[in-house]
């Protein structure tokens, strides 16, 4: 039986070399072979929901509020991306390098190296680093 987990959610970014830290409260379901994680980031007083679907092989990063759209990480093919933030969007062809899901007692590990193309200016480089860690709520189930 699937459960929902709360879990700390540790979000390490780096995009063109500028790095960013950041720690959520969410919650996480394996369901149909899927890895779910949901957060919502605070930053400022922008509010952004994010929900993640992750399996072995690729994942989809879904945003809807301050920063809205759909990444989906597949190493197999290239995707198109629209996505906004602060009331512009805008589209870019996305190429992931190498994407890794890691599990362990503690929860989860997803890495993914990607770039974004516009077709106007170099590629925009990107790193991120998810980890989802099962919080001390959950040891009494």
């Amino acid at each position: 039986m699937s459960e929902v987990r709360k879990v700390r959610v540790a979000v390490r970014s780096l995009i063109d070399g500028t790095e960013i830290e950041r720690e959520y409260e969410g919650e996480y379901l394996f369901k149909d072979d899927t890895h779910n994680i949901a957060y919502t980031d605070y930053s400022g007083n922008i509010i952004t929901k994010n929900a993640l679907q992750a399996t072995d092989t690729v994942m989809l990063l879904h945003r809807v509020g301050g920063f809205s759209g759909d990444m989906f990480f597949d190493l197999n093919s290239d995707t198109v991306v629209n996505y906004g933030a602060f009331m512009v969007c805008c589209g870019f062809a996305l190429h992931t390098y190498e994407y890794t899901l890691t599990e362990n007692e503690n929860g989860l590990t997803i890495a993914v190296r990607y770039g974004l193309n516009d077709g106007k200016a170099e590629e925009i480089s990107g790193e991120q680093t998810i980890t989802a860690t099962y919080t001390e709520e959950n040891s009494n189930e």
